[in-house]
This record gives structure tokens, C-alpha cells and sequence, in this order.
């Protein structure tokens, strides 16, 4: 069962990206930022735990619970990533501890959990909300297309930051492709990232999104070093569409070789498709699990 130890050790090892390599990235001698880096890459170095979102099963979900998280196990994922943290606490309308319960007694642990796009007015209610559940990272999933002020939620995800500070929460945004587009002259995920700070905001880069938006992945790692505190493994067919990680266009090998320099210390495979949802994401861990780059 989970525990407020392991609970905090995860909180620790999730932060070991997001926290640690920003400072690096600052004004310090390259030297130390590549030594820095070159830690984070040797402890990932040997780790093929993989995570999943899932709302890849989200139909299955709501018809047995237990049983879809049994199976997500039984595939050989090691960790979640939830949805649906809500201000009331609850995740899916069921208590954390239920929650919880279900997904540890499986051997696997919560990492993360989406939410959905909320103003710091409300930080105090969801951080209390996300530390009930005992889930250590807590990401913003999508902002509705009035609220896309993109230097407006910068400066929100930072009084939010600010309130999860010292309560061992990560606050992380997750990307879609609409983030891609420009406002200002300036593509909105670039927004972001250059005005928050980089020790109260962390970003999950949604590999798939990033692709569809125009975006290439490995090179917006490299201009934003240490930013990136996991990845979404989707995959992209010809057409844009989501396929099947592993048989699309998006570069996953070229992607990993720099996970050290992106900062990420968890990965989640995410397939939103509903034809066979289980099948979907165990050819993604087939796939994953036999990949020297991982």
C-alpha cells in the first residue's frame, strides 16, 4: 500500500527534472549545467518503467475499475497517471483513498493526475485536493479557447506554483497542438515557458500534439533545457492522426537520446483512441519494452 514515505520519495523523484536542471539552466558555467544534466541522464539511464494515462482505457474505467486497472498491470506498466482531480478531493467521483487502494493493490503507483484549468484563487482547494489523494504532480490538462491568453496563464501558473510551494506538489501543464499557434508573435507554449519560473512550473510535452502543432520535439528541448517534466508517448500517422506508438512519424528514438537534457523523470504512454483501447496501449509497451532507446 502506499504510504506518506513513499508518497514523498515519489514527490522527490518526480522533482528530480523539473527542479533541478532549470537551475542549471540559468546563469551558471556550461560546465555545471552539462554535469547536472549528465547525472540526470545516468540515473534514467538503466530505468524501462513505464507509466500510462489512463484515459487511454477511460470507457473501461467506467465499466469495472478495478478490473481495468488490473489489466493495465498485467501488461506491465508500473505507473499511472490520472484524470479528473476535482476541487471536491474526488477523482472520477470516487474518494482518493478508494482510489488509491485500487491502483496500489495492483502494485502499481499514482504519479501524476490531470485536472482541469483552474484560477490560483482556487490553488489552496486543489492542492489540498491533490495531497488527500496523495498524487505528487498535479497537471493542467487543457485551457478553453476563451481563457488563451497565454501571458495570463503564465502569470496564473505562477501564483499557483507559489501556493503549491513546500507542500512537496509539482504543478505541470500539459500541451496540445493549439499552444503551437502564435499570439503576440510568439508561439503560445514558448509564452509560457519563458514567463513562468522554472521552480514553481514544470511542462509535460505531449509528443504527439507537439508534432501535430507544427512543432519539432527535440528542438524545443533544446531551447527550453530542464523544462519538461514528462512526456505523453502518442504517435502520429502520415496524416496527423493518432496511430499506434512505434509504426507513425514522430522520432521517438531521437527524443529519449535527450530526456536527461529535457528533465524528465516519468513517461506515460497515452493512445485516445477507442477501438481496443487495451490492445492499443500493449502494443505501445511491446514497443517501448524492446527499445534500446529507453
Amino acid at each position: 500500500m502506499k504510504t506518506r514515505r513513499n508518497f514523498l520519495k515519489n514527490s522527490s523523484y518526480l522533482a528530480v527534472g523539473s527542479m533541478i536542471l532549470p537551475i542549471a539552466c540559468t546563469n551558471k558555467k556550461q560546465e555545471t549545467a552539462q554535469t547536472i544534466t549528465e547525472e540526470v541522464v545516468e540515473s534514467l539511464a538503466n530505468d524501462k518503467s513505464m507509466g500510462i494515462q489512463v484515459y487511454s482505457v477511460r470507457d473501461a474505467l467506467r465499466e469495472d475499475f478495478a478490473g481495468s486497472m488490473k489489466k493495465l498491470a498485467d501488461i506491465g506498466y508500473q505507473y499511472i497517471e490520472a484524470y479528473g482531480l476535482g476541487l471536491d478531493g474526488q477523482i472520477l467521483r470516487m474518494q482518493p483513498k478508494e482510489y488509491n487502494d485500487i491502483v496500489t493493490d495492483t502494485g502499481m503507483d499514482i504519479a501524476s493526475t490531470h485536472c482541469s484549468y483552474f484560477q490560483a484563487g482556487e490553488g489552496e482547494k486543489l492542492r489540498d485536493a491533490a495531497l488527500s489523494a496523495e498524487i505528487p504532480h498535479v497537471m493542467i490538462a487543457h485551457i478553453g479557447q476563451e481563457l488563451r491568453d497565454y501571458h495570463k496563464v503564465a502569470e496564473n501558473l505562477n501564483k499557483i506554483g507559489e501556493i503549491f510551494k513546500g507542500s512537496g506538489l509539482l504543478l505541470g501543464y500539459h500541451n496540445h497542438d493549439f499552444e503551437f499557434q502564435k499570439q503576440d508573435d510568439k508561439v503560445g507554449l514558448e509564452i509560457m515557458l519563458e514567463e513562468t519560473q522554472a521552480d514553481l512550473v514544470s511542462f509535460q510535452l505531449d509528443l504527439y500534439w507537439a508534432v501535430k502543432g507544427g512543432a519539432d520535439p527535440v528542438a524545443l528541448i533544446e531551447k527550453y533545457p530542464g523544462r519538461f517534466c514528462s512526456f505523453h508517448v502518442k504517435d502520429a500517422a502520415e496524416d496527423l492522426e493518432q496511430t499506434t506508438v512505434g509504426t507513425g512519424i514522430v522520432d521517438f528514438e531521437s527524443i529519449f537520446k535527450i530526456k536527461g537534457k529535457a528533465g524528465i523523470s516519468r513517461f506515460f504512454v497515452e493512445d485516445e483512441r477507442t477501438d481496443d483501447p487495451f490492445g492499443n496501449v500493449e502494443a505501445a509497451f511491446d514497443y517501448l519494452n524492446q527499445a534500446d532507446f529507453i
